[in-house]
């Protein structure tokens, strides 16, 4: 049985309805230029609306990056949140459009209210990060300019640098901070409302002009030809249309665009859903199966897989062995609680210390290997004095726990009278350290 597509019937329908409809394009015309009238007023609202949550998403952005900033101490969350400042700008491109769009009408009075309690907020958070940068990054030269310029009370600038973090989360967490989180959001909602209130007035105004022109209309077949119009349309733009997107987006590897008829839209959202879930699901499986649980170092079993291709790929790269001295000691003495956090405290010196490019390693219980890319022999002293800076730290504690040192081994690719491996070569040194007096770094020489 040959089928018979919707494109094909809704085709065949525009020709007829053309036809018998040709006589009546005066009030055709009409009644089109009334339904794009309804049809823009109906667009307009999609487009402001998505500016108002474009609104929302930005306020909420900015607050999830300033809290991440106080919860981790991490600086990247301060640049996220100067960043979508300056360059995303989603708040400030969204109000720009509506006050085009509504300067004048009672719905710029909450808009204006949002923007006014945000810029309190953003206030607020400029003050919050300026006391974590002094806690969290010390060499006050690469502060951003917004946060140099911020002048803390006198109070706030003689506190020392745990209570500069409390007080950070004091003001995030304060009564004063949550009103005007909450007031924001109320003003955001009333524009919302006043945004779909205006819209339907408008709306409700084209409905009555097109229903009095169908009034006009002298035969019941004029009511049939708009209906044929409107019915291919609809499929075309409800049905036809965005199953054609989702085929693409399938073929891509790609989300849906959530659009079409009620139905797909809701398809689209679960498959999105859906989609989105096991996108998160295989990081975190992959960042399991690749990282150490307590130091969130990479493993022995990726450190094997790395090294290994290095190995055969020809590159130049340093082998770095890196034990924690007198470990078994520290635990004896201070239990394994204290004994875990010196390992994490190492892992994140170290990882301070090399390159994001280099890879950190953890491969036993207080062994750490760095797979350092991209050097060879001439880089020694680099090496060293990374090193050197790290024991520094270690030995000479501000937090509370025991002083340790690291005692490391160092084989480069490119070394003279290589032996079998270049991770035995890098333990042959480290071995040479440990029994000479640990707290050093040494070269494997042949």
């Amino acid at each position: 049985m040959k089928k018979i597509s919707i494109r094909t019937v809704s085709i065949a329908i525009i020709v007829v309805t053309v036809v018998i409809g040709a006589w009546l394009g005066f009030i055709s015309t009409v009644c089109a230029r009334q339904f794009q009238n309804l049809q823009d007023e109906t667009e307009r609202f999609i487009q402001c609306e998505s500016a108002v949550q474009q609104m929302q998403a930005g306020s909420d952005y900015l607050e999830k990056q300033v809290r991440q900033y106080v919860q981790s101490g991490q600086y990247i969350h301060m640049d996220f949140y100067l960043r979508e400042i300056q360059q995303t700008q989603r708040y400030e491109n969204a109000c720009s459009y509506l006050k085009t769009e509504f300067g004048g009408t009672t719905t710029i009075s909450p808009l204006e209210a949002a923007i006014d309690y945000e810029t309190r907020l953003r206030e607020q958070d400029y003050y919050i990060m300026r006391l974590m940068v002094e806690v969290s990054f010390a060499n006050e030269t690469l502060w951003p300019d917004e946060i140099r310029d911020i002048e803390l009370t006198p109070e706030d600038a003689a506190l020392d640098l745990d209570d500069k973090w409390e007080r950070a989360q004091e003001i995030l967490d304060s009564h004063e901070y949550k009103i005007l989180r909450t007031n924001e959001d109320n003003y955001i909602s009333s524009t919302t409302q006043l945004l779909g209130q205006q819209t339907r007035n408008n709306q409700n105004h084209a409905q009555a002009v097109f229903r009095d022109v169908y009034a006009k209309f002298e035969m019941a077949v004029a009511l049939l030809i708009l209906l044929v119009l409107l019915i291919c349309m609809e499929i075309w733009n409800l049905v036809v249309a965005p199953l054609k997107m989702y085929s693409r987006s399938i073929v891509r590897g790609e989300i849906f665009p959530v659009v079409g008829a009620k139905e797909l839209q809701e398809l689209a959202n679960t498959y999105n859903k859906v989609y989105q879930e096991n996108q998160e699901a295989q990081k975190l499986i992959r960042h399991e199966a690749e990282h150490d649980a307590l130091t969130d170092a990479l493993n022995r079993g990726a450190f094997e897989k790395i090294l290994d291709i290095y190995e055969k790929g020809g590159s130049d790269f340093a082998m770095i062995m890196v034990d924690v001295d007198t470990f078994k000691q520290i635990n004896d003495h201070h239990g394994h609680s204290i004994g875990d956090r010196i390992l994490i405290k190492v892992a994140n010196n170290l990882t301070r210390e090399f390159r994001s490019i280099d890879y950190i390693c953890r491969i036993g219980g207080d062994e750490f290997a760095i797979i350092m890319v991209d050097v060879g022999s001439e880089h020694k002293e680099v090496v060293r004095e990374k090193i050197a800076h790290v024991n520094e730290i270690l030995f000479n504690p501000t937090d509370g726990l025991p002083p340790v040192s690291l005692s490391v081994g160092v084989a480069f690719a490119d070394r003279e009278n290589p032996g079998k491996s270049i991770y035995k070569d890098a333990d042959k040194a480290l071995y040479k350290i440990k029994n000479s007096g640990r707290h050093n770094c040494g070269f494997y020489e042949g």
